[in-house]
Order: C-alpha cells, then structure tokens, then sequence
C-alpha cells in the first residue's frame, strides 16, 4: 500500500483490490502491517476510513439512573368522584446487552435489566418507600441494511417483563391498607436500530426505536394482608387475585454515543397497558357477607433516564 506513496484514495483503492483477490482465492482472513503515520495521532487511512457500522459480536454492561412514574388515571372513589392513582420513584439499575454477528449480515440479540427503587403512592392517601423492583428479559432476531453513511437494522423478538411490590401490610395516611403487587407481561419487542459515524468517525451514534406489541399479562395482588381490623372495621376472608391483561402497548427509545470501550446516552420506556378482566371473591365486613369484584384499571408507565455503558 505504501509503495510509489499514493494518497489515501489511491491506498484505500490498492488495498480493497488486494482484499477482493484474497476473498476471490478463498482466504478466511488476512494480516494488514501498516504504519501508524507521521501526525502522531494514527495515519490518515484511520482517519479516513469510518467505522464498521453493521451490527458485531460484543457484550456491553452498564449502570442506569431513571425517573420513573406509574399512573392509573380513570379512576372513581367509593362517593363516586374522579381520582388517580401515581406511583414515583428514582431507579437505579444494571443492564446486559449482547450481538452476536451471523452471516449475510443476520444477527442475535439479546438483553437483560434490573432496576430498583422505592416508590412513593398517591391514591387513597399517601405511602411512602415501598419497595419495588422489576426485570426484563429480551431476545431477538435482527438483519442489517447497509446505506452510505448509515446502517438500518430492524430487529423482532421476545420480551418478558416481571415487577414486584412489596406493600403487604403497609397503611396510607388515610388508613387504607396496601398489599403486595405482582406484574408480568409478555411481548413481542419490534425494533429499529440506526447508526452513523461522528466525532471525525472516531465514534457512533447509536439510535434505537422499539414498539412492544403486548401478548398478554398478570396482575397478581396479594389481597388477603387487607384481612383484620382497621379504623373499627373488620375484613375477613378476602381472597388473593389474579387479573388477565390483554390489551396495551410499549416503547423504547435510547440515543447513545459509543466508542471501541465505552458508551453513554438517555434512553425512556413507557408502557400503556388495558383494563383488566374482573375476578369475584367473597369476603366479610363486621361479619356480613360480601362478594365482590377485583380488576386491575388501565395504567401507564413512564420511565426515562440515563446509562453508561462498558463494551468488550
């Protein structure tokens, strides 16, 4: 490459030549020696040449700060007014994600978070700290499209996700009684990656857009901790519920700015889930018999943060 010193078009003409023959003879690889060049700061072909922007085999680990708020907004109290329900807290979490790099530009993906963070309720009075954590599980399929100065690469799957609430026999300002909260979902992640070259193609940014079409969930509430005497009233018998949710929808959008080791960039989810179905159980109020309906009323979550990322 350096022989008869071509400039850099005519360099990186010779060695894609040399690279067409060597794959042409049935090569599965080769070895470039090349000089690092006289600026110090790496020769002009590296400077040149931007980075391979198909998708690659690597792993990446990082740590995730978020806001988070969940919201039940079509709500009525006993007297009949409107009101809402919000849960807020501040996440932190640790996220994997991992590509595995297929031939014909075919590639894996799969990915795995968990976050943490005590909520503060407002509903029925107010509670503050209940612990909360939730896990998301992700894999997928995905083909990359090459362009000029960008690559495409849509990507279809499997997710699960499961968050745990542990209010069991906590009490709100008001005197109403909390209990545990289980929610599992189950989708189908459709998503779209974008990536370009910046910073002088030292680095790539990195666009992600994801709609989960949601298959169905589980609303698990622990109701029997509500059994016993509160306020001078005694419940007896209250079963635990579970609730079949079928309608709703995710997205997920994250802009990072990544380099050979490191990356780090905003990112939101939001979850816009259906009313549930209704289950009955009997129960008893100062020793009166009562049935009863329980239903998980549609809601939505909104989180967004921020996440630093290490890539090897």
């Amino acid at each position: 490459m350096e022989l008869g010193y071509p400039t850099i078009e005519e360099a990186i003409d010779k060695f894609e030549t040399y690279l067409d023959a060597a794959y042409d003879a049935g090569f599965k690889s080769m070895i470039v020696i090349h000089g690092y060049g006289s600026s110090g700061s790496g020769g002009g072909i590296k400077q040149t040449t931007p980075p391979d922007l198909k998708t690659n085999s690597i792993n990446e680990i990082g740590l995730t700060v978020s806001s988070y708020k969940y919201t039940e907004p079509n709500l009525t109290d006993l007297a009949g007014t409107a009101m809402s329900v919000t849960m807020k807290a501040i996440n932190y979490g640790v996220e994997y994600q991992g590509t595995l790099a297929l031939e014909q530009d075919w590639y894996l993906l799969g990915e795995a978070d968990y976050n943490n963070g005590s909520v503060n309720y407002s509903g029925s009075g107010t509670i503050n700290n209940i612990p909360q954590f939730y896990y998301n599980f992700k894999g997928a399929v995905g083909h990359d499209f090459a362009f000029d100065d960008f690559v495409l690469s849509p990507y279809l799957g499997y997710g699960y996700r499961f968050l745990s609430q542990s209010g069991g026999g906590m009490t709100s300002s008001t005197g109403s009684g909390f209990y545990d909260r289980q929610s599992t979902y189950n989708y189908i992640p459709i998503g779209l990656i974008h990536r370009m070259a910046v910073n002088n193609k030292k680095a790539t940014l990195v666009t992600t857009f994801e709609y989960d079409y949601f298959i169905s969930g589980n609303q698990y509430s622990g109701l029997s901790s509500l059994n016993g005497t509160r306020n001078g009233v005694t419940y007896a018998g209250i079963p635990n519920a579970n609730n079949s949710q079928n309608s709703g929808y995710g997205l997920n959008l994250s802009v990072m700015y990544k380099e050979d080791s490191w990356g780090v960039g905003p990112y939101m989810k939001y979850w816009n889930i259906g009313q549930s179905n209704t289950v009955y159980g009997n129960f008893t109020r100062n020793g009166v018999a009562y049935t009863g309906g329980v239903y998980e009323p549609a809601n939505n979550t909104i989180e967004y943060g921020v996440k630093a990322i290490y890539r090897f």
